[in-house]
C-alpha cells in the first residue's frame, strides 16, 4: 500500500512537471507573419532588439501627429496578427499604432513564455523605438492579458516616458491565472489537486513564479498617469474582482470599465459601443494632455 501511494505521488508530480513545462514553452515553432493587406493602412515591417538579446517582429502604422501613437501588445498565445481588429479601431481615426509580437509567440524569438514577466523587456524596446523613430507624439501602451501583465512588468522603468495605459483583461497573479483556469475546466476536487502539483513543481520551471504577478507591478506605474483598465463581466479567467484589486492600487487618475456580457479578450464583440467609447474617451484625454 505505501509502495503504492508513493508511486502515485511521484506520478503525480512529475506529470505537473511535465504540465508546467508544457505551459511555459513557446507553443508553435517560430513562423512568419506577413504584412497585412488592408484598406485602412499600410503596415511598415520592423525588427525590434531588447536588451536581453530577443528579436521581435512588429508593424508600424502611420498616423497623424496630433493623435497619441499605441504600442499594442498581445494575449498569451497570439500575436499580433491576433490584434489587427484593434489595430483596425486605431488606424482609422488616425492613431499610430505600432503592434508587437511578445517574445515566445509569433515570429519573436524566444523559447520561455513567462507569462508577461520577460516581456517587460520587450514593452521598453517597443518604447525605445519611438522614441529614436517617432519622438513627438505622446505614447499609450494597450495590453491584451499576456500583454497588460508585460506592460504592469516595463512601468516602473519607464516612468513618465509611457503617457497612459489601457489594461485590457489583466490577471491577478499566476497562482490565481492557473487557478482560474484550472478550476472552470476540471470537475471538484481533480482541480485542486491538479492545482496543488502546479503549485509545488512550477517555481521549478519557472525561479520567478511568485514576482509574476501585476498586482505587485500596478504601483510601478507613476500616480500621475492616466490608465483604463477593461474588464468582462463574464471572464472567469481574469475575473472584474481581479481587475478591481489592480485598480485599487493603481493611481487615482485610473477608470474601470466592465463590459458586463464580455468573456476575456472577447469584449469589443460583446460591447462595441462601450469599448469604443472607452477607448476613445481615453485617448482624447491623452491627447489633451499631451505637452
Amino acid at each position: 500500500m505505501f509502495v503504492f501511494a508513493a508511486c502515485a505521488v511521484v506520478l503525480w508530480l512529475v506529470a505537473s512537471f511535465a504540465v508546467a513545462s508544457r505551459l511555459t514553452r513557446r507553443a508553435r515553432p517560430l513562423a512568419p507573419e506577413p504584412l497585412p493587406t488592408v484598406p485602412w493602412g499600410t503596415a511598415e515591417a520592423l525588427a525590434l532588439h531588447t536588451s536581453d538579446g530577443q528579436t521581435l517582429g512588429a508593424w508600424f502604422f502611420a498616423g497623424r501627429s496630433d493623435r497619441p501613437t499605441v504600442v499594442l501588445l498581445h494575449g498569451n498565445g497570439g500575436s499580433r496578427t491576433a490584434c489587427l481588429p484593434q489595430v483596425e479601431l486605431l488606424a482609422t481615426a488616425g492613431h499610430p499604432v505600432l503592434a508587437v509580437t511578445l517574445r515566445a509567440h509569433g515570429d519573436s524569438t524566444g523559447d520561455r513564455n513567462d507569462i508577461g514577466y520577460s516581456a517587460r523587456h520587450d514593452v521598453s524596446a517597443a518604447i525605445d523605438w519611438l522614441e529614436v523613430n517617432h519622438p513627438k507624439a505622446p505614447v499609450v501602451v494597450w495590453g491584451r492579458s499576456l500583454g497588460s501583465a508585460a506592460a504592469l512588468f516595463a512601468a516602473r522603468d519607464l516612468g513618465t516616458r509611457v503617457y497612459g495605459y489601457i489594461l485590457e483583461c489583466p490577471y491577478r497573479d499566476l497562482r490565481t491565472a492557473v487557478w482560474n483556469r484550472l478550476h472552470s475546466r476540471l470537475p471538484p476536487v481533480l482541480d485542486h489537486i491538479a492545482y496543488a502539483g502546479l503549485r509545488i513543481t512550477a517555481p521549478i520551471v519557472l525561479p520567478d513564479f511568485d514576482r509574476i504577478a501585476p498586482i505587485e507591478a500596478a504601483p510601478g506605474v507613476p500616480r500621475e498617469t492616466p490608465v483604463l483598465v477593461l474588464a468582462g463581466g463574464r471572464d472567469s479567467r481574469a475575473t472584474p474582482d481581479e481587475a478591481r484589486e489592480i485598480v485599487a492600487r493603481l493611481g487615482p487618475r485610473t477608470e474601470l470599465v466592465v463590459i458586463e456580457e464580455g468573456d476575456h479578450l472577447e469584449l469589443s464583440e460583446a460591447g462595441p459601443d462601450q469599448y469604443r467609447s472607452a477607448v476613445f474617451g481615453f485617448l482624447d484625454l491623452i491627447a489633451r494632455e499631451r505637452p
